[in-house]
């Protein structure tokens, strides 16, 4: 029995995970707000698209550069410390984006350094949260939780640019900053309340490249992982980096203000919370494959409209579907995974997933800036847009239109799963 045979909300039931969730969508309300708030202050100070770029390059690709060793973690020690620890680091860098704004000593250089400490914080914990969710629900409820914890991340992605838009244009960059410090509180007291379902772990773990290697093996020998790797680098690379140019697309194109840029972001963030429920009411009776292959061809046409617009209330259109557009993609591709890989292997593959995923955005908008300094944010937008229309073309030949997805084998059931398994191992210094 699915989640879904019992309803899509069902997950929440559960009051770890009802804790966790609602203690995600603070905290990851707050990382949008600095998401947004960074790159509008590198534009204000720099006006330099490839400044922006950089500055969205240097806050993800670290994270990119230490996901096999976070991909490794979530397979040696337990998650909900991994997680512990990573969410403090990332703190501790937004307490430091708000102090070097509030004293005036900010700067392009000190805010892409601060940045880049969060984004390794990001990268050596991301797979660990993820892996983690399963842990929180009973095992019948896992496509539930997986759907609900793409509800509280979108919820937050439309949330967090509007506040911070507002916030910007009423009080500043000062208080988008340390509002963003202050949410990680919350998210770090819902952990510590929280007690996960125990997984096994390896008791004499082999070195962290050696175990990493192990997990791309694994993925290399599943095509219903190996498509989901790919579609999401490549959706992220010419996709969702044109998110990241909002800031000067705004300015220069659109010639509006500081909320209404806020607004831009956010449009995308209210058409992924509308996707997500769209994926809720309808995800157990829709193929993957033809949700996937869908999400391709509407993300497609609504960065072409964000692209082409002439308006304001065009750029807001076209941004809200691909929004639509990427959650039918991701949801598709991350219950995949999650159907597919047994617990011992999970952070791994997660890691594998999310490095495609983390690296497509920075290299995308480092590129992309680059590149619309040379012949226009417009052409640059819409080069996207028909990039991935071609890959659907070629998904649909050389994939068989997204088939693998919608594979599965039963989650309870391991294969290859590691030796030597224990509950032991720890991280030194964590609670």
């Amino acid at each position: 029995m699915t989640a879904g045979n019992e309803g899509a909300l069902v997950a929440l039931k559960a009051r770890d995970y009802w804790l966790f969730w609602c203690g995600a969508i603070v905290s990851n309300s707050g990382n949008w707000m600095q998401t947004i708030t960074v790159p509008f202050v590198i534009d204000r100070m720099t006006h330099s698209p490839t400044w922006v770029g950089f500055s969205a390059f240097m806050a993800i690709f670290p994270g990119v550069a230490v996901g096999p060793i976070g991909g490794s973690f979530a397979d040696r020690f337990p998650r909900k410390q991994v997680v512990l620890v990573t969410q403090a680091l990332m703190m501790f860098a937004a307490i430091g984006l708000w102090a070097v704004w509030t004293t005036g000593a900010a700067s392009p250089e000190a805010i892409v350094a601060l940045m880049t400490i969060s984004g390794i914080g990001s990268g050596l914990g991301i797979a660990s949260w993820q892996a983690f969710i399963p842990q929180l629900v009973p095992p019948d409820h896992m496509f539930s939780a997986i759907r609900l914890n793409s509800v509280q991340f979108t919820a937050a992605r439309a949330f967090g640019p509007a506040l911070a838009g507002i916030v910007l244009a009423e009080f500043g960059a000062g208080t988008a900053f340390g509002v963003n410090a202050l949410s990680f509180v919350v998210v770090l007291a819902a952990l510590v309340a929280i007690q996960p379902r125990p997984v096994d772990l390896p008791a004499a773990p082999p070195r962290v490249l050696e175990h990493f290697r192990a997990g791309v093996q694994y993925v290399r020998q599943r095509r219903a992982l190996v498509v989901p790797v790919i579609t999401i680098f490549i959706v992220s690379f010419f996709g969702s980096s044109s998110v990241h140019l909002c800031a000067p697309f705004a300015r220069e194109v659109l010639e509006v203000g500081k909320a209404n840029f806020g607004f831009m972001v956010a449009s995308f963030g209210i058409g992924a919370v509308l996707g997500t429920f769209a994926n809720l009411a309808i995800g157990d009776r829709v193929r993957r494959s033809r949700m996937a292959m869908a999400g391709l061809v509407m993300f497609a046409g609504g960065e072409l409209v964000f692209g082409s617009a002439a308006a304001y209330v065009v750029s807001l259109i076209g941004l809200a579907g691909m929004g639509v557009a990427y959650m039918f993609i991701a949801v598709a591709m991350n219950t995949s995974i999650q159907a597919r890989v047994d617990e011992s292997h999970r952070g791994r593959v997660l890691a594998i997933y999310l490095m495609g995923l983390l690296a497509g955005v920075p290299l995308g908008a480092l590129t992309g800036g680059a590149v619309a300094d040379g012949i226009g944010l417009r052409a640059t937008i819409i080069g996207g847009a028909s990039a991935i229309l071609a890959f659907a073309i070629v998904a649909r030949v050389t994939f068989a239109a997204m088939g693998p997805l919608d594979e599965t084998v039963p989650t309870a059931s391991p294969v290859h799963a590691d030796p030597l398994l224990t509950n032991q191992p720890t991280i030194p210094g964590a609670d």
